[in-house]
Formats: structure tokens, sequence, C-alpha cells
């Protein structure tokens, strides 16, 4: 079959051109175990990059970030905030712009 002349298929007075379909096994591939054992080696570690307090109203974590990435946060009109907000069943409270603080 050349690449300038493909198998030509009429379907329902269409033509479609049929491209060869050539897939590739590699030698060293992994068995699913093998792959998500070594992902978990580090599960039993603690994670202290973010603290977690629990509150009445559920749980609460703050975390610093500068005053110039607030805007990517929020995003136009807000839209990527309640995207987020919507997704993880959270709530973002961002400082008024200008101001540093914790999110």
């Amino acid at each position: 079959m050349e690449v300038l002349r493909p198998q030509l298929i009429r379907i329902d007075g269409r033509n479609y051109r049929k491209n060869p379909v050539q897939e590739q096994t590699y030698q060293h591939e992994e068995d699913e175990e093998d792959f998500y054992q070594g992902s978990m080696e580090c599960a039993d570690e603690p994670c202290d990059a973010y603290e977690v307090e629990q509150t009445p109203q559920g749980f609460r974590s703050t975390l610093r970030a500068p005053s110039l990435l607030y805007k990517h946060i929020v995003g136009k009109r807000g839209d990527t905030r309640k995207k987020i907000e919507m997704e993880t069943k959270t709530s973002i409270s961002i400082p008024k712009p200008g101001q540093d603080g914790e999110i």
C-alpha cells in the first residue's frame, strides 16, 4: 500500500480512506502490579506540607501564595474559583487585591 494511494472504502455513497494501523509492543512492559507497587512506596510517610484542622463546619487548611497568583486562582469573573469550589466541594477565601495573606 502506498502512502499517496491509500485503499478506499465506499460506505453509504461516501468514500473513506483506510489507514494502516501498526501497533507497537515493547519488550520491557511492566505488569500493572509492579507499576502500582512503586507508586505506593511513600504512602506510609506523613504529609507535613499542609496542616489540616477540624472545625465545627468541617475541615480547614490554609496555604500562603504570592498575591500575584490570586488572579489565576480566581480566574475571569471568578469562574476558575467557582469551578474549583464545585469540583472539590470546598469554599475558597482569598485576601482582597493588594493584600498578602493565607488562602
